[in-house]
């Protein structure tokens, strides 16, 4: 073979080589998964968490050079000389042996650089397992039991805050009733959520505050015993009444309870299951303790615009769920890019050295930085209050829209 036929042979080669990869110009997108329940009876707030996720992963492949987020000025993962990020999401249905499948998926199929993980404690706790063996970081975006923090699976974190964290902004705002206030009815729906070891802690965390506990109450998980729960607040009622559920049914109930109850004491709503309820049906005064708040988005700048963005994109205002999922997803592209590499090692590594300051967040905290057991040390909780038909800021004070009111005034809807 002639030289020149020999060196057209060999560019066409390269050519065809350079065709099947990658460029410098040109790199490889990378993908992130994220796990929650799109089907069965939590799907809503399952899609929620996803469309959450995706319009981050949006936020960092197109430039938004109007929001202090991180990634969000430029296009793509500069990190990663402006790698596009891809969202893998799958349906844990709301089960363990789902979720297992999902995440197995997601890790060998899909090969992200990391998950977000919208789903209960159980699940949580079984995938940040499985996550350790499959070496993967794994973002929580959704459960708060402190245990899970106290497992040392160092392939798992946390974004938001644990359940002490928002019991003690509870409690903070109860102990400013002022004296003769009373002492509180604690009540704890049965289950892992409410286990003993969780009312030792809402007692000691009482005490603390200086807010005596006067009664204890336990109600069946899922609230099959409501009516047996409102007999026992008519025979010695509080003026306030704190209550932990981790279901849905259990704190619809206790508020069902307490808002027909003589007097209509105030209620404290703890747990998941009061964090998902839409509204208290028997006009019950709720209070309840949370990682964001909608009526605060609206007066923050960064977290308005974040908002409008989503409700233009889902035809819906972004929920509590969508902003988890949202600050997990952004902190993982952070990490990500920090990394500088698609080795889930790296990933890791660079999410222990995760800095993000408040005014890079969407969320009412002082910014976000895992310690050595993966919980985020600045996230943090507000208090909201249900008013004039829908929840309000009432604490800390200087965030607050309006005032707690220690009462039931407004009628059933």
């Amino acid at each position: 073979m002639n030289p020149l036929r020999l060196a057209c042979c060999l560019a066409s080669v390269a050519l065809l080589i350079a065709g099947c990869t990658s460029t410098p110009d040109n790199p490889q997108p990378l993908a992130v998964g994220v796990l929650a329940p799109l089907s069965g009876p939590d799907a809503s707030w399952g899609v929620d968490a996803v469309n959450g996720a995706r319009l981050a992963v949006d936020i960092v492949n197109d430039a938004h050079p109007d929001l202090p987020l991180p990634l969000a000025a430029g296009t793509g993962l500069p990190g990663r000389r402006g790698a596009r990020l891809s969202l893998a999401a799958r349906d844990t249905a709301g089960q363990v042996e789902t979720a297992s499948a999902a995440l197995t998926a997601l890790a060998e199929q899909e090969h992200v650089a990391g998950l977000v993980l919208a789903e209960s404690a159980d699940i949580a706790e079984s995938a940040a397992s499985q996550a350790q063996r499959l070496r993967v970081p794994l973002l929580d975006a959704r459960s708060s039991d402190d245990y899970l923090t106290e497992l040392g699976i160092d392939w798992y974190f946390r974004i938001g805050p644990s359940d002490s964290r928002l019991t003690e902004a509870a409690f903070a705002l109860l102990a400013r009733r002022g004296a003769g206030s009373g002492g509180i009815t604690l009540i704890t729906e049965s289950g892992r959520g409410g286990s003993s070891a969780a009312v030792t802690s809402l007692r000691d965390l009482a005490r603390r505050a200086g807010v005596p506990v006067t009664l204890s109450l336990t109600m069946a998980a899922g609230a099959t015993d409501a009516k047996r729960l409102h007999d026992q607040l008519a025979e010695k009622p509080e003026n306030t009444v704190v209550a932990w559920a981790q279901t849905a049914a259990g704190a619809r109930a206790v508020a069902d309870a307490v808002g027909e109850t003589t007097g209509r004491p105030t209620l404290v709503g703890l747990g998941q299951g009061f964090r998902s309820l839409e509204r208290p049906d028997s006009g019950a005064a709720l209070l309840r303790a949370v990682p964001w708040s909608a009526d605060l988005a609206q007066r923050d700048p960064t977290a308005r615009l974040v908002a409008e963005l989503y409700e233009r994109r889902n035809g819906k205002p972004m929920s509590a769920v969508a902003a988890d999922a949202f600050t997990a997803t952004m902190a993982l592209a952070a990490a990500v890019d920090t990394a500088g590499s698609a080795d889930p090692a790296a990933i890791r590594t660079a999410l222990r050295r995760t800095s993000l300051s408040a005014v890079q967040l969407i969320m009412p905290w002082d910014g976000v930085r895992f310690g050595d057991d993966g919980q985020n040390q600045f996230a943090a909780a507000v208090v909201e209050q249900w008013q004039d038909r829908g929840y309000r800021l009432v604490y800390p004070i200087e965030l607050a829209s309006t005032r707690a009111r220690w009462s039931s005034p407004e009628p059933k809807p």
